[in-house]
């Protein structure tokens, strides 16, 4: 297929949502943000974040757009629309890409923004660059990585360790028979189909973080990334973290720490929030999900300290992902 009767096809597809004035089919895309616009992009590397092996072209098409909101929520952000880059190897079936843009569209409707544009190119192996556009809302400004402060106390929302240990059952099938088959469904989904938080990061911007940020790269990397940018140190408490049911599970029979999985997994795309104690108890009660209280901000060398329930120190087998570069 040609690449202008595949944009056409791809432009049939994409529905345009509150926000864009003008979406595929010009040189470029018209939004209207009302506000101060918060923009984001990820990468998926064929061979680095993904196996055509073991997510379908739906999966990853969800994923790609998945991994850009979850970005939005931590900015306490409105989704407005996606742009999204994808360069496709010699023999992709068109019907992938259809699918693989169903995936995106199925989840641009649930959270209202459009699918506006990109660009198509061909190359050695399958890539989705997606760039997402959103809007601060409305008297809510976006709450930084730095704006941590001694005391504040790190939450968590949701549970950790699920899309870690949905990757080793998707790389080892074998491991699957140490949970029930609902379970292990419900940690592969966790891996290839990530839910961002945007109500939550909304809901906890409300209640007063002063510092958010989404849990892509582990918790224990992303927790020290905060305390960093803050100029402060992290104390996470790694009992304390809220483990996906399935975890231990999974990690003994794969003859892996379950906390390591939890804490430096990655990909799991909940959200941390740095709040003072006052205001724990009001944002776990509007937060739209589960949130764990896990550690805190203090006075100290910038970066992350890991305890166990004793008190004592613990070094990590990996404090989470980073890419060699």
């Amino acid at each position: 297929m040609s690449e202008l009767a595949l944009i056409e096809r791809i432009a049939a597809r994409a529905r345009r949502r509150a926000g864009t004035e003008l979406g595929i089919g010009d040189d470029a895309a018209l939004l209207s943000v009302g506000g101060i616009a918060v923009v984001t992009q990820d990468l998926l590397v064929e061979g680095v974040h993904f196996d055509r092996a073991t997510s379908s072209a739906r999966d990853l098409g969800h994923k790609a757009l998945a991994v850009n909101l979850s970005d939005l929520a931590a900015m306490a952000a409105e989704p407005v629309a996606a742009f999204v880059g994808l360069c496709l190897p010699p023999g992709v079936p068109v019907g992938d890409v259809d699918e693989l843009y169903a995936g995106m569209e199925a989840l641009a409707e649930r959270h209202g923004l459009t699918v506006a544009g990109g660009d198509l190119s061909s190359g050695p192996a399958l890539v989705l660059a997606v760039t997402a556009v959103g809007r601060e809302s409305p008297g809510l400004p976006a709450p930084l990585r730095s704006g941590g402060r001694p005391g504040d106390v790190l939450c968590v929302t949701g549970a950790l360790g699920a899309s870690a240990a949905g990757l080793l059952l998707l790389e080892r099938p074998e491991l699957a028979a140490a949970v029930p088959a609902a379970v292990a469904g419900r940690l592969r989904a966790a891996h290839l189909r990530p839910e961002p938080r945007l109500e939550a990061g909304r809901a906890l911007a409300r209640a007063g973080a002063a510092a958010m940020m989404d849990v892509s790269d582990g918790i224990a990397l992303d927790a020290g990334r905060m305390a960093a940018a803050s100029g402060l140190r992290a104390v996470l408490e790694l009992d304390a973290l809220p483990m996906a049911e399935g975890v231990a599970e999974v990690a003994a029979a794969a003859g892996r720490d379950p906390r390591g999985l939890a804490a430096g997994g990655g990909e799991d795309y909940e959200l941390l929030a740095a709040l003072v104690p006052a205001d724990v108890g009001t944002a776990r009660r509007v937060a739209s999900c589960p949130l764990t209280p896990v550690g805190r901000l203090e006075e100290g060398p910038p970066g992350l300290v890991a305890l166990d329930a004793g008190g004592a120190a613990v070094r990590l087998e990996t404090a989470g992902w980073e890419h060699d570069v």
